[in-house]
């Protein structure tokens, strides 16, 4: 599902119904499916509108995003996971997130 959002949000035009076939034979259903759409369609949207009005966030918003990625780091490893790899580069934005010592 995550790369049926990623494929939608980075190239829209070249999606087709093997991607949404793809989803179905993961277990959603068609509902699921317009929810997955609708939920991407609307992030973009904002983060469009915000980006197309040149606006920035304040610091207080950085503080809750470097909050929230401790967080999940921390559930990651109480899983014996990691978390996934940033390929967009926004962690450097954050600086970087702690190890956490499981």
């Amino acid at each position: 599902m995550l790369e049926y959002a990623e494929k939608l949000t980075i190239a829209p035009s070249s999606m087709t119904e093997d991607d949404i076939e793809s989803l179905r034979k993961a277990g959603w259903d068609d509902r699921d499916i317009l929810d997955i759409v609708h939920v991407c369609a609307y992030f973009n949207f904002r983060v469009r509108v915000v980006d197309g009005l040149g606006l920035t966030h304040t610091e207080a918003r950085y503080e809750a995003a470097r909050e929230n990625r401790l967080k999940a780091a921390v559930m990651a490893a109480q899983q014996g996971a990691a978390l996934a790899p940033d390929i967009w580069g926004i962690s450097a934005e954050l600086e970087p997130t702690p190890k956490i010592e499981t």
